[in-house]
């Protein structure tokens, strides 16, 4: 194998971990945004629904950080080569820094609030009103795409999306409805 100059060990490292630490800190800001503003929706909105999808894998992304932490501490029993250690223990932590910060986009994207005139997911809420339309993406992994009159574009998981559509499609029906008692009056 290879010798590497320890001192380009540790250039490669810093550069590593600055890179994936910085990665980190913006979805860990996301995600304290998103926090904050989904407490604010919920007390705002009483009748609000909260539903999570993606716990299972949020809890696979959570055991792979702590393998990958626990690989990180144990380097030296799959490191052959000495000198290679600090590397190896450099890459299973940002490996494991990056599934921390995936487990935090999970939830995020897999999370939604649902009440009678909108939704709240992400960092905004949304309201059905808005809605032009529902759009599935063709392609390996199948996405619904919710167009806005204000030109905003969010992009939901097949489930998320078709549970969107259902509630779009309530609202719709009971705006039609109540316009129909309006008229007869």
């Amino acid at each position: 194998m290879f010798e590497m100059n320890t001192g380009l060990q540790w250039i490669i490292s810093i550069g590593l971990i600055a890179y994936v630490g910085y990665s980190l800190f913006k979805t860990g800001k996301e995600f304290r945004e998103y926090r904050k503003n989904s407490k604010e929706y919920l007390a705002k909105h009483k009748d609000a629904k909260e539903e999570h999808y993606g716990i299972w894998q949020c809890m696979l992304l959570v055991i792979m950080t702590i393998a990958c932490l626990g690989m990180a501490l144990f380097a030296q029993l799959f490191s052959v080569d000495e000198s290679q250690l600090l590397l190896y223990r450099v890459a299973y932590l940002c490996i494991g820094i990056l599934f921390v910060g995936l487990t935090m986009e999970m939830w995020i994207h897999r999370s939604i609030i649902f009440t009678e005139d909108g939704f709240f997911i992400g960092t905004r809420a949304y309201r059905y009103r808005m809605i032009t339309t529902l759009e599935k993406s063709k392609g390996i992994i199948k996405t619904i795409r919710v167009l806005f009159q204000n030109g905003d574009v969010i992009q939901v998981s097949l489930k998320i999306g078709e549970l969107i559509r259902v509630r779009y499609n309530e609202f719709k029906a009971i705006k039609k409805e109540k316009k129909e008692k309006r008229r007869r009056r």
